[in-house]
């Protein structure tokens, strides 16, 4: 089933899984980037000190700057050399209008109180398109905005009042009908904040938004958040519980899944029956990540 929005993106949804299909792409009318000034001028070097006569003492550690002194050092004006390497132009071609996948965000960020947030990722619609260099920036009527693009294409939806009331859109460095999108939800916790409990609670929020996202004439046929799991790549790793600084338990990482980007991963997942008490803290390895199944 699709479902078309007022500004032209075609959204598919199955469960909670929706992708994003932007009309045709166009030139971002986006003012010629400035050319950079000038180098600013190097300060005069200083004189040489005469050579002394006398035998030179073993020297001294310099003390820190007074702070006043530190505050000058920071105001010297430096000479920086711009070159071509770190003038890359801003993405110019429009991927897809903004106000639909920010009002979507923003529910989401609502309904999840914080706890979760909206992600696209980006999928290449044509065989000769890749997304290994691809940029994204977020326009209104001001200069673009650069957005952070993680493994796979995937960033997530910046949740911003102004310039979805300017009609902005997002821009990419691809050429027309090149990519394509998928919307993915993704937990928004720390690394170490880990909790039972709080695993408890980001599933049960995400439950939430997804109910909250999804048309009410699709919910009947829609899949429904499963687990919230802890993912390696490889198999082989656990979680541990942990109280304080004793270790509680070792939960292997052994369930198949995919995760964001359709990479076979293994997995710990919790259903929000877990019985374990609330409080143990959930220890994840370096090359985990948390998905939302």
């Amino acid at each position: 089933m699709r479902m078309k929005s007022a500004i032209g993106i075609v959204i598919s949804c199955a469960g909670w899984l929706c992708a994003i299909s932007p009309g045709h792409a166009q030139e971002a009318q986006t003012p010629p980037a400035v050319p950079p000034t000038h180098e600013a001028p190097a300060l005069p070097a200083p004189a040489a000190q005469p050579v002394p006569a006398s035998p030179v003492p073993a020297p001294v550690p310099a003390a820190e700057p007074e702070p006043v002194a530190a505050e000058l050092l920071g105001v010297i004006p430096q000479s920086v050399k711009v070159t071509a390497s770190n003038l890359a132009a801003p993405p110019r071609v429009r991927f897809t209008a903004y106000r639909d996948s920010y009002l979507t965000a923003k529910k989401v960020w609502q309904v999840s109180r914080g706890n979760v947030v909206m992600a696209l990722r980006l999928i290449p619609a044509k065989l000769s398109a890749t997304i290994d260099d691809v940029r994204v920036a977020l326009q209104g009527d001001g200069a673009p905005v650069a957005i952070k693009v993680g493994e796979g294409g995937v960033f997530i939806v910046p949740i911003n009042d102004e310039i979805a009331a300017q009609d902005g859109s997002f821009l990419v460095n691809k050429g027309r009908g090149e990519l394509t999108a998928n919307m993915v939800i993704q937990p928004a916790v720390a690394r170490d904040a880990w909790t039972v409990g709080r695993v408890a609670q980001v599933l049960h929020d995400a439950r939430l938004a997804v109910h909250a996202i999804t048309p009410w004439y699709k919910r009947l046929f829609s899949s429904e958040v499963q687990a919230l799991a802890f993912c390696a790549p490889e198999r082989g790793s656990a979680l541990q519980l942990m109280q304080d600084q004793q270790l509680i338990a070792t939960l292997p990482m052994n369930d198949a899944a995919v995760n964001d980007i359709n990479l076979p991963v293994y997995c710990k997942m919790f259903d929000g029956e877990d019985k374990y008490p609330g409080h143990y803290r959930v220890v994840m390895p370096e090359q985990a990540t948390v998905l939302i199944l």
